[in-house]
């Protein structure tokens, strides 16, 4: 299996979004959720319309932990547009991992990207939590992960790209903010 990296610029996720609502909305609607809550794409396509609240629950599959997800406001009214016209019991995202893999590689291709996957979103997430955050304890337990030595292998590329843009003189930006949520064990 292919190692996807996080995407640690702003500018670059927005793009990321932008392209892909431009070619299909859920898709952008997708990523999105993704990058705010650090879901693994099964969890992502299980979801359903009627679990959906500004605070919700999704269950990990991989876990079979439960992790409590709040969204800040205009993350919620994003997913509320979304979802105007669903039903309660239709699928958040009506379609298949394939799917999305094949929209990812056509985005990756398209902004000139490298090593972008379904499990980007994830890793995009657990660096927007350091960032915000600053602390790996946070985004341990954020992602919900038993060892640490995993959460800081999500962050490696991330801190390299940090050490790059300070190196530049250039700030690392907070313009996508995730939502986390530290869950009791």
């Amino acid at each position: 299996m292919k190692r996807v990296k996080g995407i640690y610029d702003d500018k670059q996720q927005l793009m990321i979004i932008a392209s892909l609502t431009k070619s299909n909305g859920m898709m952008g609607v997708l990523f999105f959720l993704g990058v705010v809550t650090g879901l693994r794409i099964s969890d992502l396509l299980a979801l359903e319309v009627g679990q959906m609240a500004q605070t919700f629950e999704a269950h990990e599959s991989k876990t079979g932990k439960t992790k409590i997800i709040t969204l800040t406001d205009n993350h919620w009214h994003f997913i509320e547009v979304y979802m105007i016209g669903m039903k309660a019991t239709d699928k958040l995202f009506p379609t298949s991992r394939q799917t999305v893999h094949k929209y990812f590689k056509r985005v990756e291709k398209d902004l000139g990207l490298a090593d972008i996957g379904t499990h980007t979103m994830r890793k995009t997430y657990a660096y927007n939590v350091f960032r915000d955050s600053g602390c790996l304890k946070t985004v341990q337990k954020a992602l919900q992960h038993k060892y640490m030595s995993v959460t800081i292998g999500y962050l490696v590329s991330g801190f390299v790209f940090a050490v790059k843009m300070a190196h530049k003189g250039k700030p690392v930006s907070r313009e996508v903010q995730p939502c986390y949520t530290a869950v009791e064990d």
